[in-house]
């Protein structure tokens, strides 16, 4: 309703200064019942306003004011009109009707145990104290409040609105109450009279974070437990301002001190792993079904997607992932029924046809989601796809009771948003404003845990009041939580808010400070208040609070830090020697395998394997083991795929198969019309047959890939291309071709010359190109679409210079290298030799044989340490998530 009256106030105001948002609407809504509980109807609130801007139209910022306040108050009447038309009443119609209408069982006596909004946060409103001495058939009153409180400015607040109040004291310490003491820590200064007053700086206790402060706690309860006091944990109150840090923290540190605790505060239905299933559905459709997106969904453990009545498994899923990344697809369900035809026929592609028809009718049953419609569909069909395919949970599983109550706040969190949209306010929404509205929804939701109903109590300084303990624990006083900042009206500055009838920063922090005063005193046994100087790794400052702690007039004790005992699970494991008795059965039995494993300083955690692969390897893979041994170890050994990337274009991988690919048909062609050497003669002729065998292979790709590659293959008029510098390269050797190996293969047995004398291993390769020359050598020719390899590091191009010496027969004849070169894309020069003189050939060659000889050495022995040439490597490696990469520098 409040959306609707918002909206059409927007259509018949005039100039505003800022756009309506949902977040927007809701901060209007609460500054309306803020005015209605302050007794302040529309009209007022419109008048009080013009009053306090005054008349000067010339001030641009009085004027955005009245065009604003004209426009809330114009919302804030048709809002009120849209709650008459509904026939339902908000909370001012309630008090309305409660004042008018006579209660067939009226209630007849009342004690209110809070003081009003200005006091506290909780408090009740001028119009709640209006109701309560109006409401028929009230015969009794009691505002319970203590002298702190009334001090504080409530006592003069409550006398004026009802004058003749009759005040009944109560002596607290008249009744045998006896104060708590103030448990303070005992540091290296020691006071003479512990029982006497301390001075400020040692009556609290500081800790890192919000988790030592709990931890501290846990101490001192084993500490009073070892030394025989006794401990009522249900008697024992943690007590903090902002409940989650506490709770998210609590679950974990006294599970692991085996201390049970209980809280009652809710917790964010948004923290449920259920509802981060809902923003998987959202992402999907926002992001119009793109590959992440779909599998993330499909893997999701709170969905269930069938193919013929089978669940689809998880290796479909993954050569989903595969086949959709090889596709590069990138989104837009139309173009999976293309990628279907082209790809499944592919045998390793075949598992994924399950997962394939899962993503597709997926896809089709939200795509609706993805056009504007009446919120109330939208929502529906959110609510149907949730319903339809939420895994079933079977009886005892440990989660189920936990998981059903969240799966039903978030069903019923959508029903009831389709039912008041349909009702009351039903606009177009996009997948946008869907996602928006829902996930505004369920933060503002919280869920309430189950209690276990004993042992230490975590709650808030609202409902400690409401406790009996012996010992208190207040946590957390930073500036930023106690005392607790006001919420900001987004409409007017304060000075604006005062003629309202807000209070002053002054009356809302004596307040404060008072009902703190009265929570240090409300134990009947020990007092402990701590700090903290870490939030989030972020700098803190102590709550100025703390300063109002010898008004509290407690007698102060010391106590030393507890330590040196052992708490926490993790202690019994770390120090030494470890004790497994304090843990449960299955942890003892998984801490005892752990302890007889190997010692860390064994070589099995430093890379090194012991049965070692034996077999032929290839030499680019050889390669990859001077780059780094982790990442042979990964991708050869291991066998390990590298995880998918959504890219528009290929990936460099992908660019060198099809930039060989081109040059292999290319070379073939020519080499089948007769042609054998490029030479200035023909060398228009190798361009434009080269020309139609490019245009030829860029009909497979899309059009913004054939682009990038024309560029790359072709040239443009800002540099030459990669064929350009092809034919050059040949054209201006004198030695004629006689023939051209593409693509040779070079598999077998070779010699290698090292220090320690000849020996043989075995080797897998292909070379990209050998042309033999009419001189009795050949030329060696490896194509690089990036930058060319170190040549002092380089094996590819010397070994198999040397392994097509010792194979290669052509016409009855043994040949010779001659030379080898690189022709790379990336770089100052697109041709790049082995080596630069024809004397430096066997030292490059004997170089490189014994590098190949110690890297294949170094493999047999199953040496494989994290050791990259460069440790920037480790920025775009594809094992990162596997990788020891503490053994590396400092990467």
């Amino acid at each position: 309703m409040a959306q609707a009256a918002a909206r059409s106030a927007v259509s018949r105001a005039g100039e505003l200064t800022f756009q309506l948002r949902p977040g927007l609407v809701a901060e209007m809504l609460r500054f309306y019942d803020q005015l209605r509980r302050q007794s302040q109807q529309v009209k007022r609130f419109e008048e009080l306003i013009e009053e306090a801007l005054g008349s000067d139209d010339l001030d641009r910022a009085a004027r955005r004011m009245r065009i604003q306040t004209r426009f809330l108050a114009d919302a804030f009447r048709e809002y009120e009109r849209l709650v008459g038309a509904s026939c339902g009443c908000d909370e001012h119609v309630l008090r309305n009707l409660l004042i008018a209408e006579h209660a067939r069982d009226p209630v007849r006596h009342i004690v209110v145990t809070v003081a009003d909004w200005i006091a506290e946060s909780e408090g009740l409103f001028v119009a709640d104290f209006d109701l309560l001495t109006r409401v028929p058939g009230l015969g009794t009153l009691d505002i319970v409040a203590t002298e702190r409180v009334l001090a504080a400015g409530f006592d003069e607040r409550v006398h004026e609105w009802w004058p003749g109040l009759d005040d009944l004291g109560f002596g607290i310490r008249d009744s045998g109450f006896v104060p708590p003491r103030l448990v303070v820590p005992d540091l290296d200064s020691r006071l003479p009279n512990p029982e006497s007053r301390i001075p400020n700086p040692d009556l609290w206790w500081t800790c890192r974070d919000r988790e030592e402060e709990l931890i501290a706690i846990v101490r001192q309860i084993k500490a009073d437990e070892a030394a025989g006091q006794s401990v009522n944990l249900s008697r024992t109150a943690v007590v903090f301002k902002r409940p989650l840090p506490y709770l998210y923290v609590a679950a974990e540190v006294f599970r692991s001190a085996r201390i049970p605790f209980q809280a009652s505060d809710a917790m964010p239905l948004a923290a449920e792993p259920t509802a981060a299933a809902l923003d998987l559905v959202l992402d999907a459709v926002a992001s119009n079904f793109t590959r992440a997106t779909l599998v993330a969904l499909l893997r999701s453990p709170h969905f269930m997607f069938t193919d013929g009545g089978a669940e689809i498994s998880r290796e479909s899923i993954s050569a989903l992932d595969r086949m959709l990344s090889e596709a590069r697809y990138l989104g837009d369900p139309e173009r999976l029924a293309a990628i279907h035809d082209f790809q499944l026929p592919h045998s390793r592609f075949r598992i994924a046809g399950a997962a394939f028809s899962a993503a597709s009718a997926t896809a089709r049953r939200l795509a609706p989601l993805s056009a504007p419609r009446p919120a109330s569909e939208q929502l529906l069909r959110l609510l149907e796809f949730w319903r339809v395919h939420l895994r079933p949970i079977a009886d005892g599983e440990a989660v189920t009771r936990r998981e059903r109550r969240a799966r039903a706040a978030i069903g019923d969190m959508l029903s009831a948003l389709a039912a008041v949209h349909a009702a009351h306010d039903d606009p177009e929404w996009t997948i946008a404003d869907l996602g928006v509205a829902v996930r505004r929804w369920i933060e503002e939701h919280t869920f309430d845990p189950e209690a276990d109903g004993a042992g230490v109590q975590l709650l808030d300084d609202q409902a400690a009041r409401y406790g009996d303990f012996d010992d208190v624990a207040i946590v957390g006083l930073v500036e930023t939580d106690w005392p607790e900042k006001p919420r900001r009206n987004i409409f007017y500055p304060p000075a604006l808010l005062r003629s309202l009838g807000w209070p002053s920063e002054k009356d809302r922090r004596s307040s404060a400070d008072a009902r703190f005063l009265d929570l240090l005193a409300s134990a009947s046994r020990r007092t402990i208040v701590s700090t903290f100087t870490l939030d989030d790794d972020a700098l803190v400052s102590r709550s100025m609070q703390l300063d109002e702690i010898p008004r509290a007039r407690l007698k102060a004790v010391l106590r030393s830090p507890a330590g040196g005992v052992r708490v926490f699970e993790e202690e019994a494991l770390s120090l030494e020697p470890a004790s497994l008795d304090a843990l449960d059965d299955d942890a003892r039995m998984w801490a005892g395998l752990r302890m007889s494993r190997s010692p860390a300083d064994a070589p099995e955690f430093h890379g090194t394997v012991r049965h070692a692969p034996a077999r032929a390897w290839a030499v680019s893979a050889i390669e990859t083991y001077l780059d780094c041994p982790f990442r042979f170890f990964a991708q050869h050994v291991l066998r390990l795929q590298e995880e998918p990337e959504d890219e528009e274009v290929m990936d460099p991988r992908r660019q060198g198969q099809f930039v060989h690919g081109v040059f292999e048909t290319f070379f073939s062609e020519w080499q089948a019309a007769g042609h054998r050497s490029i030479t200035h003669a023909n060398l228009d002729r190798a361009r434009e047959m080269f020309t139609a065998v490019v245009d030829g292979a860029l009909g497979r790709l899309s059009p913004a890939e054939a682009g990038l590659e024309r560029t790359r293959l072709l040239g443009s008029s800002a540099a030459a291309g990669l064929g350009e510098a092809v034919f050059r390269m040949e054209a201006e050797r004198r030695a004629a071709v006689v023939e051209r190996l593409l693509e040779h293969r070079l598999d077998g047995d070779f010699a290698v010359m090292t220090a320690d004398g000849p020996r043989t291993i075995a080797l897998k390769g292909k070379a990209d190109r050998i042309d033999l020359l009419d001189d009795g050598t050949f030329r060696l020719i490896d194509y690089k679409l990036g930058w060319p390899p170190d040549r002092s590091r380089a094996l590819q191009l010397p070994i198999y210079s040397l392994c097509a010496e010792q194979t290669l027969t052509r016409a009855g004849r043994r040949w010779r290298l001659g030379e080898a070169v690189y022709l790379a894309f990336k770089g100052p020069k697109r041709v790049v030799p082995l080596f630069s003189r024809p004397a430096d050939r066997e030292k490059v060659l004997a170089e490189a044989q014994q590098r190949l000889a110690d890297t294949v050495d170094a493999i047999a022995r199953g040496e494989f340490p994290p050791t990259p040439d460069d440790v920037y490597r480790c920025e775009t490696c594809a094992y990162d998530s596997v990788c020891r990469k503490d053994y590396v520098g400092d990467v």
